[in-house]
C-alpha cells in the first residue's frame, strides 16, 4: 500500500498556516520591491528618464515571460508507490507541462523485458520526456522480482504482471485524470502488451520493441537460443519441482504454464488495435521464426506498422559498442514511437 503522510495544511490551525506561509511570502515581496527601487536610482542616475521608462516597459513583460515558462515546464518524474493487488508496485510517473494537457490526458505504460526494470535500458526515461513535450504522461513500473520489487522472482508471472499494469492505468486515472492508453513493451514486455487488451482491454494502441512473441514455450527460446530442447526441459523440471533456475533467477511453473499456454500474436490478430513493431539487426536472442511471424501478424493489422531499417545495428536491447551509434538508435527508437503515440492518442 502507498505511506501516507499526514499533511499540515489539513491538520494545523489556520492563523499559524497563514503566519507561516505569509510571512516568507511578504518578506520576498519586499526584498524585490527593494531590489527595483535601487536598480530605478542607478539608471535614473546613469541613463535618465528614458532608462527609467524603458524598464517600466519590460518588468511586466518578464514576469509573463516566466509565468509562461513555468507553465511549459516538464515538471520532474515522480517515483510513486502503487496500491497493487498483491502488494506495492514501485513505478516511475511522468506528466506534461500544463499548456500541453487537454481534455482526457493521454496516459502511455512502459512495460520493461525479461529480469529488466523501469530503467528499460536507458530508453524510458528520455522517452517518457518526449511523450510528456506532447501532451501524453507515462507510467513505468518494476515488475515482480526487478527492479525495486520486493517481491520473489517466482512471483514473475505472465498474469502478475497483467493485474500490476492494470492497477498501475487504474492509479493514473484516478490521480491524475488520464483517458486513452497505449502500451509500449520490450522482450517479454512486448509479449505482454500483446496479450494484455484480450484479458484485461482499455488499451488504445500497442507499441512493441523486439516482443519475444513465439507461440507458446517457444516465448522462452532466449533461455537457449541454440538449443530449444533445453528450453522444454526446464518447463518439464519446474512442473514436476515447482520452479527451475535459469539466467540467474527461478521461475515458477506457473509462468512456464502460462507462456506454453500463451500465443501473443493470435492475440494481436483478435484484439486488431493500431501496432507499431520494431526488430534490431542483430537480436541474437529470438529467432528469425519469432520475427517472422510476429512482422506478419502485425502487418496483417489495419493499423499495423513495422519499422526496421532504422534499427539495423542495434542488439535486442536496441544498445550498440559504439556510443554514435547507441546514440542513434536510441533517438530513432524514441522518435518512431513518439510519432506512432501522437497519431494514435493525441
Amino acid at each position: 500500500m502507498t505511506e501516507t503522510k499526514q499533511n499540515s495544511l489539513g491538520t494545523e490551525p489556520i492563523g499559524r498556516l497563514l503566519l507561516k506561509f505569509s510571512v516568507p511570502t511578504a518578506l520576498t515581496l519586499m526584498v524585490n520591491c527593494l531590489y527595483n527601487i535601487v536598480d530605478q536610482i542607478f539608471i535614473g542616475h546613469a541613463v535618465g528618464i528614458k532608462g527609467v521608462a524603458a524598464t517600466n516597459v519590460t518588468f511586466p513583460i518578464g514576469i509573463i515571460a516566466a509565468a509562461l515558462a513555468l507553465l511549459c515546464r516538464t515538471p520532474a518524474a515522480q517515483d510513486v508507490s502503487i496500491p497493487g493487488t498483491r502488494g506495492t508496485i514501485y513505478a516511475t510517473v511522468q506528466l506534461p507541462c500544463k499548456l500541453a494537457r487537454s481534455g482526457d490526458m493521454p496516459l502511455a505504460g512502459l512495460c520493461h523485458g525479461f529480469t529488466g526494470s523501469r530503467a528499460g535500458d536507458g530508453h524510458f526515461a528520455p522517452l517518457a520526456q518526449d511523450l510528456a513535450a506532447q501532451g501524453i504522461a507515462t507510467v513505468r513500473l518494476d515488475f515482480p522480482g526487478c527492479g525495486d520489487s520486493t517481491e520473489p522472482f517466482t512471483a514473475y508471472t505472465l498474469s502478475h504482471m497483467a493485474d500490476d499494469v492494470e492497477s498501475a492505468i487504474l492509479y493514473m486515472q484516478s490521480t491524475y485524470g488520464t483517458g486513452p492508453t497505449a502500451l509500449v513493451g520490450h522482450s517479454m514486455g512486448g509479449r505482454l502488451a500483446s496479450l494484455y487488451p484480450q484479458q484485461k482491454g482499455g488499451i488504445a494502441a500497442l507499441v512493441l520493441w523486439s516482443p519475444a512473441n513465439g507461440a507458446g514455450l517457444n516465448g522462452l527460446e532466449f533461455l537457449n537460443i541454440d538449443d530449444f530442447s533445453a528450453v522444454e526441459a526446464m518447463a518439464a523440471e519446474a512442473e514436476a519441482n515447482g520452479s527451475v533456475t535459469a539466467w540467474g533467477v527461478e521461475l515458477s511453473a506457473a509462468y512456464m504454464d502460462e507462456m506454453r499456454t500463451s500465443d501473443p500474436n493470435a492475440a494481436l490478430r483478435e484484439s486488431a488495435l493500431p501496432t507499431l513493431l520494431t526488430y534490431s539487426g542483430s537480436e541474437g536472442i529470438l529467432s528469425s521464426t519469432t520475427q517472422a511471424e510476429t512482422i506478419a501478424a502485425v502487418q496483417s493489422l489495419p493499423d499495423g506498422q513495422v519499422v526496421l531499417d532504422p534499427f539495423a545495428a542495434g542488439n535486442h536491447n536496441y544498445l550498440s559498442d559504439d556510443p554514435a551509434t547507441a546514440a542513434a538508435l536510441d533517438k530513432a527508437l524514441r522518435q518512431t514511437t513518439v510519432r506512432f503515440l501522437t497519431q494514435y492518442l493525441g
